[in-house]
């Protein structure tokens, strides 16, 4: 009986230590809220991000039809509505600034809205 009682114990620890490793990650990525605005700008206009350390874009429109992409920091081309907000993880593998401009003509002032990514090391 007591043979049996220590099998069963080294079954359920077997089973117990995956479980303990596939825990889920309880620190998600650091969210970055941006706000792309009804006249044609993003607020705020610079992000500060850091290599190899992944966080959540969440981005918004207050006003119109904007849109967004990087092959750079690995951003696809997202479309950012009023009152769906959307979100993107970044985890950017190089240093550097990145300019980001709105990819959807979206008023007067749209070859001027972009988006500074300020990405350290």
């Amino acid at each position: 009986m007591r043979v049996t009682s220590i099998a069963a114990a080294a079954v359920m620890l077997a089973f117990a230590a995956p479980a303990a490793a596939a825990k889920p990650d309880t620190n998600p990525a650091p969210v970055l809220n941006v706000v792309a605005t009804a006249d044609q700008k993003f607020e705020p206009a610079v992000i500060v991000m850091h290599v190899g350390k992944p966080q959540t874009l969440r981005l918004t429109s207050s006003g119109g039809v904007h849109g967004i992409a990087s092959s750079d920091l690995g951003i696809p081309a997202t479309m950012i509505v009023p009152d769906k907000p959307v979100s993107v993880v970044v985890t950017p593998k190089k240093a550097g600034t990145y300019k980001l401009p709105c990819t959807i003509v979206c008023g007067a002032n749209h070859a001027a809205m972009q988006l500074t990514v300020e990405v350290k090391p």
